[in-house]
């Protein structure tokens, strides 16, 4: 499911694709040719844990399924505030296959600025560490 975005400068995103940085594929479609080329190998090492492409692809898709039948649909917009572990993967790829947008938000941002954010973005949904 396609997400709008601001493109890239011609000129920069000819290089990328002149150099094969770029092949014009959506993430969601990287992850499922990994997962099913090399479904054991880790996708994702997150201190002691490691997460499979096929576990990251399940888990993502779970995720999916719950946040839909919950009511969160293509097109809607996500915010999200997680520190660098695999869960913010699981996150992203589930809102990737669904055609929410993510709208990332660093860690480092205090109870004020994602306030602000959220305000300004008016997202669907907020997803953040209860750590923070």
């Amino acid at each position: 499911m396609p997400i709008e975005f601001t493109p890239w400068p011609d000129a920069f995103a000819r290089r990328y694709r002149d150099k094969g940085y770029w092949r014009g594929e959506p993430l969601t479609e990287i992850l499922q040719r990994a997962c099913h080329r090399h479904p054991d190998a880790a996708a994702l090492i997150c201190g002691e844990r490691h997460l499979t492409y096929a576990e990251l692809d399940a888990r993502s898709s779970r995720l999916a399924s719950s946040l839909m039948r919950r009511g969160i649909e293509q097109g809607d917009t996500a915010l999200v505030q997680l520190p660098n572990v695999a869960e913010f993967y699981i996150v992203f790829f589930a809102l990737l296959k669904m055609g929410v947008a993510p709208v990332n938000a660093l860690f480092s941002h205090d109870r004020l600025e994602m306030t602000a954010y959220a305000q300004q973005l008016q997202p669907k949904l907020l997803i953040a560490s209860a750590e923070h």
